[in-house]
């Protein structure tokens, strides 16, 4: 598809100029297998008329995550934000209390902790892996931490090790939203076995596509079946040692969802290996721009890392703001956003300060990613890119007056 190459700063789109795509590209990853395969599994679900309740395609992505991530158990679920609830619940032994959780992280993250009844306890990041900064996590533990969600972030899974100890130091159950996650790496262990539980997502954005949906996986015999209990509302007289307090919803994943999170599940590492062409286009079209850089995990969980997302950062030599980049892409037909901004904690007004994440929140924003971006979409945004460091500032003397840049209020 034929793009806009800009000459001049009246050609940007925020001024007036041609949009440089037609068709927005997205930061989701948006993959999807092959159709046929697809339609017949969808045909077989019809045919046989089980469409949910735990069906044998729901059952066959459980085994094959089990052994993909290497763990005793999974349970799938509509939607990962569920999993997240459910663990919130079932770790507060039926007594309201806090959650600790990272504020540079997914906004959605303290309205489950509320859905389960607890309250959100923010607690700051380190600053490379922007995961939770183990010191700052064992200074917000009271007599009233129920559990600690840990994200393992773009950048990297962050120090399970030491996030582990904190919490059998004080016996608080850790568990981790692992969404970004499939596919890494821990040392040389993939992810889904640590803590209590890790949650996945099957949103058509990320990795694994299901359309919608998610999972939990754990080693915990005793875990995975208060969940089972769980999704289902609660139903069944096979509850003999599940915890009295637990809620039920329905949290089932259907069939055809399944279905198509199985048909992702056969091309992960080819979907992994376009990711990491995309990273390394962008990586070279943006090598010579003073001020923007890629985030990218270092270390030996480097060459694992699954590169579903592409992150910008912004330092103080770029010429322009990184809400005033934004709004300039997003005019441009590249629809992103900027990255965690603004933290939780102040979106949540909670008087903590949290140094490192104010800092970072700041500084970053997602470029498109995923199957529906070309190599030539990447020169053409890298492109871009270069035409603002170039006329920075011309452009940023032109700035809007309002007050608000790419849904950022400043």
């Amino acid at each position: 598809m034929k793009v806009t190459r800009k000459r001049s700063v009246d050609e940007l789109a925020l001024f007036g100029g041609p949009a440089l795509f037609q068709r927005p590209r997205s930061i989701g990853q948006l993959d999807a297998p092959p159709i046929e395969p697809f339609l017949a599994s969808l045909k077989s679900i019809i045919e046989q008329r089980r469409l949910t309740n735990d069906g044998p395609f729901v059952r066959e992505l459980e085994a094959q995550l089990a052994a993909y991530h290497g763990v005793a158990h999974v349970v799938a679920l509509a939607n990962a934000g569920l999993g997240l609830m459910m663990l919130m619940q079932t770790f507060s032994d039926g007594r309201p209390g806090t959650v600790i959780m990272p504020a540079f992280s997914f906004r959605g993250l303290p309205h489950f902790a509320r859905w389960a009844g607890q309250t959100p306890c923010f607690a700051d990041v380190t600053p490379d892996t922007h995961t939770l900064q183990p010191e700052s996590v064992e200074n917000c533990i009271t007599d009233r931490t129920r559990s600690i969600l840990a994200v393992c972030n773009v950048n990297g899974a962050g120090n399970i090790d030491d996030l582990t100890s904190v919490a059998a130091r004080h016996g608080i159950p850790l568990f981790f939203d692992s969404v970004y996650g499939i596919g890494n790496r821990y040392g040389q262990t993939r992810l889904g076995g640590f803590g209590r539980a890790e949650v996945f997502s099957l949103h058509a954005t990320k990795l694994l596509n299901g359309f919608e949906g998610g999972y939990v996986t754990t080693n915990d015999a005793g875990l995975a079946q208060s969940l089972r209990h769980q999704r289902n509302f609660a139903y069944g007289s096979d509850t003999a040692g599940l915890p009295p307090h637990l809620l039920g919803c329905n949290a089932k994943l259907n069939e055809i969802h399944a279905a198509m999170a199985l048909h992702s599940l056969q091309n992960i590492n080819a979907i992994i290996d376009a990711n990491r062409r995309r990273f390394a286009l962008y990586r070279k079209a943006l090598s010579t721009l003073p001020g923007l850089s890629l985030l990218a995990p270092t270390g030996p969980d480097a060459e694992t890392w699954n590169h579903s997302m592409v992150i910008a950062e912004i330092a103080p030599e770029w010429p322009l703001s990184r809400d005033f980049t934004c709004a300039l892409l997003r005019a441009e037909g590249v629809a992103i956003n900027p990255y965690y901004s603004p933290p939780l904690h102040l979106k949540d007004n909670d008087p903590v300060r949290l140094p490192v994440t104010e800092s970072l929140a700041q500084r970053f924003l997602q470029l498109p990613a995923g199957h529906q971006v070309r190599p030539d979409d990447i020169a053409a945004i890298g492109e871009l890119l270069q035409f603002l460091h170039a006329h920075g500032d011309s452009i940023a003397a032109r700035r809007p007056a309002s007050s608000e840049l790419c849904g950022v209020s400043r």
